[in-house]
């Protein structure tokens, strides 16, 4: 059964922000105890902070598995707008949504800083496979499956964000995991809301370093995961 084809709704979540709720799998892209502040929990605050916080950087390149509705993206863009942060970021998406499936006004309405809403319309409008630069955020989104990506190309934090694992089991299994583990450098950050104890050993089996971690609303832990130096 391909995701491609399953019946999408948008739906309001606890904290006001909207996400997309697809009925056969009873799964939404974020969770409904408030989308964005799981996306800043989750993968901004315990992902891309800890990252530069560890590192004293003030720039970095993030991978991120699940482009989705492009919240994750978003609030980088964001983040790297607020911080003056110099960022490459690259998403990868096997079933994209199509404008029937994603209201963007609707979701616009619901995510902060409007002076950026730009940036989430050109965010769905633009070319896939073509890198895309505004204001210090270079930007790439890959149609493409992830088992089969490859790249040259080493990332210092991976937004690792597949739907749950019943959803998409396969994704959360070692040979999934270990792509992630050869795209980040020495040193990078794996983040995920999954708390899985069958995920928290494979990514262990792979040889990163693994934490867990408070989870957001609604979520007692998830996952953090370092790649030794």
């Amino acid at each position: 059964m391909s995701i491609k084809n399953l019946t999408k709704k948008n739906i309001t979540t606890a904290d006001g922000s909207t996400t997309i709720y697809i009925e056969e799998l009873r799964e939404t892209y974020h969770s409904k105890y408030g989308a964005i502040t799981e996306s800043d929990y989750v993968y901004i605050k315990k992902g891309l902070v800890y990252w530069l916080e560890k590192n004293n950087k003030s720039s970095s390149s993030i991978f991120e598995m699940g482009l989705g509705t492009g919240l994750n993206a978003y609030l980088t863009y964001v983040f790297s707008q607020e911080r003056k942060l110099d960022c490459n970021y690259t998403s990868i998406e096997n079933f994209p949504l199509t404008p029937n499936n994603l209201n963007l006004v609707l979701f616009k309405a619901s995510i902060p800083s409007e002076e950026h809403h730009h940036f989430f319309d050109h965010l769905h409008q633009c070319s896939w496979e073509e890198l895309q630069t505004l204001h210090h955020f270079n930007f790439k989104k890959i149609k493409q499956d992830f088992m089969t990506f490859e790249t040259k190309q080493r990332y210092d934090v991976m937004y690792y964000d597949a739907f749950g694992y019943h959803a998409q089991s396969d994704l959360w299994q070692e040979e999934a995991l270990k792509i992630s583990y050869d795209l980040l450098r020495p040193g990078g950050v794996w983040v995920s809301y999954c708390a899985k104890g069958v995920v928290r050993r494979a990514l262990q089996n792979i040889g990163f370093i693994v934490e867990r971690l408070e989870g957001p609303p609604g979520k007692r832990e998830m996952l953090r995961a370092v790649k030794e130096v």
